[in-house]
């Protein structure tokens, strides 16, 4: 039987093992899993009895096998779960050609038909992890008429086997993940990284396609260059790409391919490394730049229309001798300090949270309070919720948001910005503002007038505002901050407010809710809040 070079086993035979033939030695044809031996074919009952499997049945490189001539598993020896995975009992009964690779049936078919002139064949067999390992098997020329079919001795061939010690040492201690994929471009072989990499079990991928794991969004251009290196051996292309886990997530791997001389060994060479952290930081750094550029436009634009009031107030009070222009240049000078403060605040959030806290929500809340609430306006904390996030950065959020009702939900707000939405208000009682914990995170309600229903949607767009001296950022701040912990943050209807404890007032003006996962829905590290 001849067999192509990708089904070639990439380990020497053991020569010791076999007569000039190539057929097993009488000394081990009918080696058991126990390390005895049998070179009577009649005495099949014995070759490995029907006893548990021992601790060295267990580390086993081989099983013994008794299938007919039709695939059917007529007899499997204990150690078929050192090598597969799998209990004894699951193969009986079982077409053992179901169990091999599609691309090597053919030849186990011959062997064990006695098509095949050459009853050793090489070939993969699947795994209990859904992989496939490679095995060579001995299959007996004769049939064992107490079973009726032929006796099998199966013995894993790894491919790490064909490689120095030396070598071997290297991918069992290295970090990077080593992968050898064959000339039809399946895995042949992974090294023990994967695990920590991906959280794959090794060799669970082995006779799989690599691809299949690759985001669906880069799997066309990794596939062009992976079939590209495969086909070229003086290829040797570098690729940066999302691949999947074991538990579902992403990692962006960086892999460099390279073509192997010994096509025994297999055909492309990929050693890739798990750079998530770099390109963490490289979208961390481009938003940065976009803050950056967003912020020149602004201030090149914005700035200039103050600048021109306060040269004509100054000029105009040179000319007449006047003060009244220098007070309007005076109110000019206090709208550029605002709004540089609120453009800086703005350029310096990050797009990620680097190291998030616990702490309680009430207490951030009210260290904000004392900061933007006001002596004509009430503050209610409803219901508690811890946090994981960046304290200081949730409570600008909470300021900003503070300011928005306070200084527009009533007359006798007691702060300057002007960086919010305006609420349509007539005047009036004081003000309530209400900030609680709910299902999905917390909400900041208040009782005034609420927002015109026109101006709901471009509420958190950067520079958008109502009024005639506002700056439009402070609600981009809020979004920025909320949206950098992975939140999400929105205007409910007025009047639209969530349940709230018994004693809290329901607050039927504007009402900002932020949105967050439990502690349970996300990683360890990530933000989250429990209400």
């Amino acid at each position: 039987m001849t067999l192509r070079p990708s089904d070639r086993s990439s380990v020497p035979r053991d020569d010791s093992l076999h007569d000039d033939d190539g057929r097993p030695s009488d000394e081990h044809r009918h080696s058991t899993a126990d390390g005895g031996s049998s070179s009577d074919p009649t005495a099949g009952p014995d070759l490995d009895a029907a006893a548990p499997a021992t601790a060295a049945d267990r580390g086993s490189d081989r099983f013994v096998a008794a299938v007919a001539v039709d695939g059917e598993v007529l007899f499997a020896g204990p150690s078929v779960s050192a090598v597969l995975g799998v209990e004894r009992e699951a193969l009986l009964g079982d077409n053992l050609l179901e169990h091999v690779h599609p691309n090597d049936r053919d030849p186990v078919s011959d062997a064990l038909s006695a098509v095949a002139a050459d009853r050793t064949v090489t070939h993969r067999l699947r795994h209990a992890s859904g992989g496939f390992v490679w095995v060579e098997s001995v299959v007996d020329e004769e049939l064992a008429p107490e079973f009726g079919g032929r006796v099998v001795t199966a013995r894993r061939v790894d491919v790490d086997r064909a490689f120095p010690e030396r070598f071997r040492q290297f991918l069992e201690y290295g970090t990077d993940l080593v992968t050898v994929v064959d000339d039809d471009g399946l895995v042949r072989y992974e090294s023990p990284s994967i695990e920590e990499v991906l959280g794959y079990e090794q060799g669970s991928t082995v006779g799989r396609s690599p691809l299949g794991y690759v985001h669906p969004d880069d799997r066309e251009r990794v596939t062009e260059r992976f079939y590209r290196a495969l086909d070229d051996p003086e290829a040797a292309p570098t690729m940066e790409y999302r691949y999947r886990t074991a538990d579902g997530d992403w990692v962006w791997l960086e892999s460099r391919t390279r073509s192997l001389p010994d096509a025994a060994v297999g055909q492309l060479l990929i050693n890739s490394r798990d750079v998530s952290e770099r390109k963490a930081r490289e979208r961390r750094l481009t938003d940065r730049n976009e803050r950056l550029d967003r912020f020149a436009g602004i201030v090149s634009h914005d700035l200039r229309n103050p600048l021109s009031v306060i040269r004509g107030s100054m000029e105009m009070a040179r000319l007449q001798g006047d003060t009244e222009p220098l007070e309007r240049g005076e109110r000019a000078v206090d709208r550029i300090d605002q709004l540089v403060s609120e453009l800086l605040t703005l350029a310096r959030q990050g797009s990620g949270i680097d190291e998030p806290t616990e702490f309680d929500l009430e207490g951030a809340v009210r260290e904000a309070w004392a900061t933007a609430g006001s002596d004509d306006a009430t503050l209610v904390v409803g219901a508690h919720a811890r946090v994981r996030g960046d304290r200081g950065r949730l409570r600008q959020a909470l300021e900003n948001l503070f300011r928005n009702c306070v200084e527009h939900g009533s007359t006798g707000g007691r702060t300057n910005s002007d960086d919010r939405v305006d609420h349509t208000s007539d005047g009036g009682d004081d003000l309530t503002v209400v900030v609680s914990a709910t299902a999905e995170g917390f909400l900041v309600a208040d009782d005034g007038p609420g927002i015109d229903p026109e101006h709901r949607d471009e509420a958190f767009d950067p520079g958008f505002t109502t009024s005639a001296d506002g700056t439009g950022y402070g609600l981009d701040i809020v979004r920025e901050v909320v949206e950098s912990h992975g939140w999400t943050v929105r205007l409910r209807p007025d009047a639209d407010v969530p349940a709230l404890p018994p004693a809290v007032p329901q607050p039927d003006g504007a009402c900002f809710v932020v949105e967050a996962p439990g502690p349970d829905a996300v990683a360890a590290a990530e933000p989250w809040i429990d209400g």
